[in-house]
């Protein structure tokens, strides 16, 4: 035996060691051992010994044979780390139904008021495509009962787009809205 070769010892006291030879490592015989198809195992963890294989042998249930609760579950999931590990404060990733139409939408920032002003914009869009967003998240808002509380510093610029001043009534500013509706912030002259 050259100086460079390990000793040879008593296979009994390799085991006590916890080495093991190659017949050891053939699992495929063990009772505590199921093969599902090529290269695809379920090893008995349990006290009895027995694997438990579900069904005929077959592999784990397909896609489409999860339920829809376990497919929301896992694209839940999904998403999760999807949104976590992109580099941004705010961040969405929405798939949206719209009258049976799918559609999606990502974005990430770190200005919180793009990120909200993205998602609603896009929603406008995707409500009614014909009408201008503006205007369709002035109609949800309303409709979905959500009070909105601008500050009151608002009204100045409002009032300054209609050359409306302090002396002028409610009916006046009441008629200078009646075409356009009342848009806040203002359009800055758009």
């Amino acid at each position: 035996m050259a100086s460079d070769d390990p000793p040879r010892e008593h296979p009994a006291r390799r085991r006590e060691e916890g080495i093991v030879g190659p017949n050891e490592l053939d699992f495929t015989s063990s009772s505590r051992v199921a093969e599902l198809d090529e290269g695809r195992f379920v090893v008995a963890t349990d006290d009895d010994g027995t694997p438990n294989v579900d069904g005929d042998g077959d592999a784990p249930a397909d896609e489409e044979d999860r339920t829809i609760e376990e497919r929301g579950t896992f694209a839940k999931q999904q998403t999760a780390r999807y949104v976590s590990d992109r580099d941004a404060d705010y961040g969405f990733a929405l798939t949206a139904a719209f009258e049976g139409a799918i559609e999606q939408r990502e974005l990430f920032s770190d200005d919180v008021a793009t990120a909200f002003g993205d998602i609603a914009q896009w929603y406008a869009s995707q409500v009614d495509a014909d009408a201008a967003p503006a205007e369709v998240l002035g109609i949800l808002l309303l409709a979905s009962d959500t009070d909105v509380t601008f500050p009151t510093k608002v009204l100045a610029p409002i009032f300054r787009e209609h050359d409306l001043t302090l002396d002028d009534s409610i009916g006046d500013l009441v008629e200078a809205l009646a075409g356009d509706g009342l848009q806040i912030p203002p359009s800055d002259g758009e």
